[in-house]
């Protein structure tokens, strides 16, 4: 490999093999692939290839401070066998910091499987921003995968799925609100509404909370407290007492507002056997426009994680 320009490029005969076997780097007219900085390091201790000069790595981590990161998020990535393209200027969403295949296709012919953002455990979220990209990841028929990294270099990664809770709780519209039996809580005194069950019945008040409480109403769910889960709500498909229940909800208010906070929930949710989803007004006051965005633990063979081991 050589270094020009600040690119570093391979033209010898081996960067065929390269590209056929792992579809490392962007190929180049008249032959050869460029590299970007953390597929110099992979290709260097994952493939023998020779680095532009020996202080190479060293020199490059103190221009670029992410380079670490980002080399120990690549090789998550590529030692399962996956097929990975940084940086991909089209056929991608905004935001994407690379796509992803599957160890078995090719981005000759295959389409991705996945496309990938990366953050660092303490970043803040941008709900809106996270949703706009998940909604055209999967309108790609993509997975939309994140992967995120703390201060040792661990590595998590969580999917992102646009979902629709619903259930088959039905609410008598011929009786007062304040007297549905999935609404509120039964005490020997009376039936105890909560402040934003009361702004729904009255009507008085629109806010996310409520918004989204009369949405998931509306979709047949009933709602309990989900303090003891850390969330707003848990949500039921059936009648309270007949099953678990399924939802674990935030609305924007309650969310994460970091990605430490985030995967929190996520494998709280994911070792309870539930899904942990934030009900998000896109407009406001507009019930017609709530999506609702889960943060999923992936199966198994779809954890990636980074080879260092604390």
């Amino acid at each position: 490999m050589d270094e020009s320009d600040g690119e570093v490029i391979m033209t010898e005969p081996q960067w065929q093999r390269l590209w056929e076997k792992s579809a490392i780097g962007t190929k180049i007219d008249g032959g050869g692939l460029k590299f970007f900085p953390e597929e110099v390091i992979f290709t260097h201790i994952h493939r023998h290839q020779s680095l532009p000069y020996d202080d190479w790595i060293t020199d490059n981590i103190k221009v670029y401070p992410d380079l670490e990161d980002k080399y120990f998020l690549l090789e998550a990535l590529r030692v399962p066998g996956n097929l990975v393209q940084l940086y991909p200027e089209n056929n991608a969403s905004d935001g994407t910091w690379a796509l992803r295949w599957h160890k078995e296709d090719h981005p000759d012919r295959d389409n991705p499987t996945s496309e990938i953002r990366w953050f660092r455990a303490r970043d803040n979220i941008k709900i809106n921003d996270l949703l706009s990209w998940t909604v055209s990841v999967a309108s790609k028929e993509r997975i939309p995968e994140v992967l995120v990294i703390d201060d040792e270099c661990s590595i998590v990664s969580y999917e992102l799925v646009i979902a629709e809770p619903s259930g088959n709780v039905e609410y008598d519209s011929s009786i007062q609100m304040s007297e549905w039996k999935n609404l509120g809580i039964n005490t020997r005194f009376r039936n105890r509404l909560s402040e934003v069950e009361m702004s729904v019945i009255q009507e008085d008040q629109f806010t996310p909370h409520s918004i989204v409480l009369s949405d998931l109403i509306s979709r047949g769910l009933a709602i309990r407290s989900g303090f003891k889960y850390g969330t707003l709500w848990r949500g039921y498909s059936t009648d309270i007492g007949d099953e678990h229940a399924p939802w674990l909800i935030d609305t924007v208010i309650e969310a994460p507002i970091n990605w430490t906070q985030a995967c929190l929930n996520a494998r709280l949710a994911a070792g309870v056997n539930k899904q942990y989803i934030i009900g998000i007004t896109e407009h406001e006051n507009r019930s017609d426009s709530i999506r609702y965005l889960e943060f999923r633990r992936p199966p198994s063979y779809r954890r990636w994680t980074n080879l260092t081991r604390h």
